[in-house]
């Protein structure tokens, strides 16, 4: 049997983190409809989405929710 170890990190330290050329893949959580769903990064920036947009250093849902998504990496 393996664990999964999950931390949560704000937008902005996924985006000033080290990445290489490959995407990264992270788990985005929206507070407002608790959609959970994986997203990916390269280089620090959001891969493009349908459901899931970055401005600045916040991803945010399209279900309208003004908060920002929180975001989970596995380690």
């Amino acid at each position: 049997m393996s664990w999964l170890k999950v931390e949560q990190k704000t937008s902005s330290q996924v985006m000033q983190a080290e990445y290489s050329i490959a995407p990264s893949e992270v788990m985005a959580f929206c507070p407002a409809c608790k959609a959970f769903q994986t997203v990916w990064f390269t280089n620090g920036m959001l891969n493009p989405t349908r459901k899931f947009t970055q401005n600045g250093n916040h991803i945010y849902h399209d279900c309208g929710s003004g908060e920002p998504c929180s975001l989970y990496i596995s380690v």
